[in-house]
C-alpha cells in the first residue's frame, strides 16, 4: 500500500483562502454589475420616456419630419423615433429607425417594450396621447446598452483584480505569520538533543498549539523517567558487579597457582573475566556521561601525551585481553594541531578507545595513523586512520550504535567503545563520522571539534 504523500498546511490554507476569494469576488463583481446594470437600465428608460413626450409635442406641432429630423439634431440625441398615426402607420421617424412601427399591438397606455425589428432587438418605450390619439414609439438598440455595459464591466475588471492579487498577498503573508509559530516549536523541538528531554517552551505559542506540546512534554517526561531508571539500574548493575568480578579472577588466579586448573583453562577463564570487566567499566562509563548536559572544567589539552598513553595504556595483560601487540614502528603521529581545547579526562578516553580500536580490529600488521588538522572553517579534526579490513559503507552509519558490532571480525568486544567516544564527541560539541583509511583500505574514526 502506497504511503500518503506529505502536503503542506500552509499551501493548502492558502488555497482555500484564494480559492474561497475568487469565489466571493467574481460573486461580487456579478452583483456590481447587475446594480450598475439595472441604475444604467432605469437611466436610460427614463432617457426613452423622456425622448417619447419629446416626440410626441413635435408631433403636435405642423411641422414637417424635415423639421423634426432637424430639432432631433439639434438637441444632439440619437433618438430612434417613430411618430404613429392611430391606424398604425408611421407618419414620422427617425434617419436610423426602422420603417415599420416598432410596436403594433400595444398592451397599455404607457409601456416599456422588448422587440426584434429587422434581425435586431430593442428597447421601446410607447406614450400615446389621449387627444390625438398618435403613438410616440422610441427604441434604442440594446447592443448599445450591452456596449455601455462592457465597458462598466472592464473597467470594473481591472482594479477588482488588482485588489484580489492584493487580498491574495495579504493572506500569504497573514498565514506566513500566524503560521511562524509552528515553525518556531519544530526548530525548538529539534534542536533537543537526545540527552534533552526538559519541557518545550511554550511561551507565546497559540491556544491550538499548546495541547500539542503539553503531550509532547508528558511523553519526554516519561521518556526521560524511563531513561534515568535505567542509567540507575546499569549503575547500580555496573557497581554491584565489579566486586564480585575482581573476586572471581582471584579465584581463578589461585587456583591456577594450587594446580587445580590447567593453564590453558585457567588462561581462557581469566580473559573471560576481563571481558566482563571491561564490559562493566564501559557500562559505569556511559551511566556517567548520560546524565551529563554540558561540560565546564574544558581547557588546552596537548594530543601527543594522550596519544602516547593510549599506546602504552591498551594491551594484553592490561585489562583489555582482545588488544594486540602492534609494533610502534607502525603507528604514526601527524599532529599539525597539538591542542584541543575540552575535557581532559573524557578527551584521553576518546582517544584511548579510538586507537584500541584500530588495534584491536586492525589484524596483526596493522598500520595506524594518528593525525590533528585544522578545518577550514576552523575548529579541528582528530583522525585515527588504519589499513586493516575496515567496515563495509553501509554499515558504517551503524558504528556508534550501542552494542552494535560488526559480524566476522573474529575479536571478541562488547560494541560500547564507539558508543562512548560518541557521546564524548557530543558533549564537546563534536561530530563523529567514518570513511575510508589508509591507501584506500581500513577504517578512518573521525571527531571534527568545533571552534572555540
Amino acid at each position: 500500500m502506497r504511503a500518503d504523500r506529505p502536503w503542506s498546511l500552509r499551501r493548502r490554507l492558502l488555497a482555500t483562502v484564494v480559492a474561497a476569494s475568487v469565489v466571493v469576488w467574481l460573486v461580487s463583481l456579478a452583483i456590481v454589475i447587475q446594480v450598475a446594470w439595472h441604475g444604467v437600465s432605469e437611466t436610460f428608460d427614463e432617457a426613452l420616456e423622456e425622448s417619447a413626450q419629446l416626440v410626441l409635442r413635435l408631433g403636435r406641432e405642423p411641422a414637417t419630419a424635415a423639421t423634426a429630423g432637424a430639432r432631433s439634431d439639434g438637441l444632439r440625441l440619437r433618438i430612434y423615433y417613430q411618430l404613429v398615426s392611430p391606424d398604425g402607420r408611421v407618419l414620422q421617424r427617425g434617419r436610423e429607425a426602422p420603417a415599420t412601427p416598432f410596436v403594433t399591438q400595444l398592451t397599455g397606455d404607457d409601456e416599456h417594450y422588448n422587440v426584434r425589428v429587422d434581425g435586431h432587438y430593442w428597447r421601446v418605450h410607447v406614450r400615446r396621447d389621449p387627444a390625438t390619439g398618435l403613438q410616440a414609439q422610441v427604441g434604442q438598440p440594446w447592443e448599445e446598452r450591452l456596449d455601455l455595459l462592457e465597458d462598466i464591466a472592464e473597467r470594473l475588471a481591472w482594479p477588482a483584480l488588482g485588489l484580489l492579487l492584493l487580498l491574495v498577498a495579504v493572506c500569504w503573508f497573514a498565514i506566513r505569520r500566524l503560521l511562524r509559530p509552528l515553525e518556531t516549536a519544530a526548530a525548538g523541538i529539534a534542536a533537543k538533543s537526545p540527552q534533552d528531554l526538559t519541557p518545550v517552551d511554550a511561551q507565546g505559542m497559540p491556544q491550538e498549539l499548546r495541547p500539542i506540546l503539553g503531550a509532547l512534554d508528558g511523553l519526554l517526561a516519561r521518556l526521560g523517567m524511563a531513561m534515568e531508571n535505567e542509567r540507575r539500574f546499569t549503575s547500580d548493575a555496573a557497581h554491584e558487579l565489579r566486586t564480585p568480578l575482581a573476586a572471581l579472577r582471584n579465584r581463578v588466579q589461585l587456583l591456577a597457582r594450587q594446580g587445580h586448573l590447567p593453564a590453558e583453562e585457567a588462561r581462557q577463564l581469566r580473559a573471560d573475566v576481563d571481558r566482563s570487566t571491561q564490559l562493566v567499566e564501559s557500562l559505569l562509563a556511559l551511566a556517567r556521561l548520560d546524565p551529563v548536559k554540558t561540560l565546564e572544567a574544558v581547557e588546552p589539552v596537548s594530543l601527543a601525551p594522550l596519544v602516547d598513553d593510549a599506546l602504552a595504556g591498551v594491551g594484553p595483560g592490561r585489562g583489555d585481553p582482545g588488544a594486540k601487540a602492534v609494533d610502534t614502528a607502525r603507528v604514526e603521529a601527524a599532529l599539525s594541531v597539538p591542542v584541543i581545547v575540552g575535557h581532559p579526562a573524557l578527551l584521553a578516553t576518546l582517544v584511548r578507545n579510538l586507537v584500541d580500536n584500530a588495534r584491536r580490529y586492525g589484524g596483526p600488521d596493522v598500520r595506524i595513523r594518528v593525525e590533528s588538522t585544522a578545518l577550514p572553517g576552523g575548529g579541528t579534526r582528530l583522525a585515527v586512520r588504519d589499513d586493516g579490513p575496515g567496515v563495509p559503507p553501509a554499515q558504517r552509519q551503524r558504528l556508534g550504535e550501542r552494542f552494535f558490532r560488526v559480524l566476522g571480525s573474529g575479536q571478541p568486544g562488547n560494541g560500547l567503545g564507539l558508543s562512548i567516544v560518541a557521546r564524548i564527541a557530543a558533549l564537546h560539541g563534536a561530530r563523529l563520522h567514518f570513511e575510508e583509511g589508509l591507501d584506500g583500505r581500513g577504517l578512518s574514526a573521525i571527531v571534527d571539534f568545533p571552534p572555540r
